[in-house]
């Protein structure tokens, strides 16, 4: 488990940055965002995960953003889309928060 832990944390630097990438994809409604938070989460802290908030922003219009990318997407609510970035192996997660304007998107890269 030490080794898994290790290489994981020996990677981070690069997961980070193509979490970063798609930031930068979202730069056209950047000034809606309202919180940011880098964090890991998984068996041995392998997956890293960027957790974004915006306000007065729909799911359609960061899905319209992102899908420039070849993303398949999967419908599990009205308020709540998953996808998968096959070129960069990245996985985003489109929520509505219920009773407010915010839509948060987690952008998750596996080791």
């Amino acid at each position: 488990m030490g080794i898994t832990y290790l290489h994981a944390y020996i990677k981070r630097p690069e997961q980070m940055q193509s979490l970063q990438l798609y930031e930068q994809k979202l730069e056209t409604i950047s000034s809606k965002k309202v919180n940011e938070e880098y964090y890991v989460s998984g068996r041995a802290s392998q997956n890293n995960n960027l957790e974004i908030t915006y306000d007065f922003v729909t799911i359609d219009d960061v899905k319209e953003i992102l899908s420039k990318q070849n993303i398949g997407w999967n419908e599990i609510s009205k308020n709540r889309l998953v996808g998968h970035d096959y070129d960069t192996n990245v996985y985003i997660e489109l929520f509505k928060e219920r009773g407010s304007n915010k839509v948060i998107v987690i952008l998750q890269k596996r080791n």
